[in-house]
């Protein structure tokens, strides 16, 4: 009885390993939080590019109410890697943060003092804010998450098509479709998140 047993506890473990499997490919082909932040993260930028391009006083409330936002998700993404293991202390971390943000609220805050004071106009306000922006997303990639250097760059690549064509948000539109397809596809096809990195 002994080796009837052994033998179909050996028959049964090859299933359940096989549904296990299963399960975890399915688990990483899951978005995580962070990636849904990152795509809607483009989505808000592309509206934000408009608005800044119609009225230069919408743009300047739309990009001071997306600089929390921006703030938020970076500093959700950087408190999940942290999570997993980067031993970065908390308070080193909101520090941080609220450095890099703060030093861009003053900065469009700054722009637009340039506006009342008759230095920059309403045409070329949008696109100083928008470099702004994108500058300090791109830096973010540096300590947080290699997708906002991918949002920055895509802020400033916004940036050169609305400075140089008319039918510009066509082309943005495309463009953000373009970028988040391939961010599924990468997931979908390598896993690269880095919350299924670190239990590799």
């Amino acid at each position: 009885m002994t080796s009837k047993q052994n033998e179909m506890q050996e028959l049964e473990e090859p299933e359940s390993l096989e549904i296990t499997d299963k399960d975890e490919t399915k688990r990483s082909h899951r978005l995580t939080l962070d990636e849904y932040l990152f795509y809607g993260l483009i989505l808000f930028s592309l509206i934000g590019v408009a608005i800044s391009e119609s009225s230069g006083g919408a743009g300047h409330l739309y990009w001071l109410a997306m600089v929390p936002m921006l703030a938020a998700a970076s500093l959700y993404v950087e408190w999940a890697h942290a999570q997993l293991g980067t031993g970065v202390r908390w308070k080193t971390l909101l520090k941080t943060q609220l450095i890099h943000w703060g030093s861009l609220l003053v900065a469009v805050q700054l722009a637009y003092m340039l506006l009342q004071f008759g230095t920059l106009n309403e045409q070329n306000i949008g696109q100083v804010v928008l470099l702004l922006v994108a500058q300090t997303t791109f830096l973010m990639g540096i300590y947080v998450d290699w997708r906002f250097y991918v949002l920055g760059a895509f802020l400033a690549l916004c940036l050169i098509v609305i400075s140089y064509l008319e039918a510009y948000i066509w082309l943005l539109i495309l463009i953000a479709i373009g970028i988040i397809t391939l961010g599924l596809y990468l997931h979908r096809r390598f896993d690269i998140s880095p919350h299924n990195r670190s239990r590799a």
